[in-house]
């Protein structure tokens, strides 16, 4: 059996065991798995349509070998979305875009085909692609403007984690203006590459590359990885779940054997910073004393021992360079 035909057993599989879930409706293969557009290490964004949001089920998974991202869509939700359409407007960036040309599996009311009809036939329309680029560059423009503050009074490593944020919104502002879906968290340093002709230029590539420290050789890249998972697995339990750390050290890699290390580690130091988002907003955590005391292994894995203002100054020019050349176009 080739491997894509196990994949996509494997996948149907996990999604048939959701059929007979009394609170299920219908059910869905998105992302990559959905458009057929996988490779050998695609998780599985799985789309559940329900009467109520079930609570017990996490978001990110590891069923049957395969990580798994759980999407729950209620049906009233759905069903007021398609009553009420008049065309497309900002009620549709209400919804994930990992459930763009989903293949539905289970909808025997059908409540997820006539939504997914309006999903998929809008969600490139130019004025969604405008307000989606304008969401993206607005929150971009926040963590800069958040990372400006802090580098000018000497907090430079929360200034690099907020600079870090920022950029993956920079990067989705990016692809929305040239109508680029986002593919493959696990290779986003790879089709960032791949895609900078579309973009115009490697500016945003060489920042993703300064700004994450993707440039140290992969086998420092690979220890410090190793050396601070004890510590990113119990913070990933506490922020996004019990079978979140599983999802981290199977489903992206955390053993770094695929092939794109600067992508896998650039979802852990992302991961990582999005889920102390609360601590390092309030307080400048990364600066404090007490989290190269508590965090020594991750301290290093997040490249803040050596991090001074001036470099992450250097960060913010390039960044600032990166978003001001969208002002510069027309929306194509």
């Amino acid at each position: 059996m080739s491997w894509e035909t196990e994949l996509y057993e494997k996948a149907n599989r996990i999604a048939d065991s959701f059929r007979s879930h009394p609170r299920v409706v219908a059910i869905a293969l998105c992302g990559s798995v959905g458009r057929g557009q996988i490779w050998e290490h695609s998780d599985l964004e799985l789309c559940l349509v329900v009467e109520q949001r079930i609570e017990e089920l996490q978001h990110f998974n590891y069923i049957d070998g395969m990580g798994v991202e759980i999407i729950q869509l209620t049906r009233g939700k759905l069903e007021a979305f398609v009553n009420e359409w008049q065309g497309p407007d900002r009620s549709l960036l209400a919804f994930p875009i990992q459930i763009y040309q989903c293949k539905i599996l289970h909808d025997p009311e059908q409540v997820l085909a006539p939504f997914m009809h309006l999903y998929d036939s809008f969600l490139f329309d130019d004025s969604i692609v405008s307000m989606k680029e304008e969401e993206m560059l607005k929150q971009a423009d926040l963590q800069l403007d958040k990372a400006r503050r802090l580098v000018e009074t000497g907090c430079a490593k929360t200034a690099a984690a907020h600079l870090r944020i920022g950029l993956n919104f920079l990067l989705l502002g990016y692809y929305w203006r040239n109508r680029i879906l986002p593919r493959s968290q696990n290779r986003t340093i790879y089709f960032l590459k791949q895609n900078s002709a579309i973009i115009g230029h490697d500016l945003l590539y060489d920042l993703f590359i300064l700004a994450f420290c993707l440039n140290l050789p992969d086998s420092v890249l690979k220890e410090r990885l190793l050396d601070a998972q004890p510590s990113i697995f119990p913070i990933a339990e506490s922020s996004w779940g019990s079978q979140s750390s599983t999802f981290l050290k199977y489903a992206v890699d955390g053993s770094l054997e695929w092939g794109h290390d600067q992508s896998i580690i650039y979802v852990y130091k992302y991961c990582i910073h999005r889920m102390q988002a609360n601590s390092y907003d309030v307080d400048s955590l990364y600066d404090q004393p007490s989290f190269v005391e508590s965090y020594p292994e991750l301290h290093r894995f997040l490249d803040f021992d050596d991090l001074t203002p001036d470099i992450v100054s250097q960060w913010i020019d390039l960044y600032a360079a990166a978003r001001g050349r969208l002002d510069s176009k027309a929306i194509n």
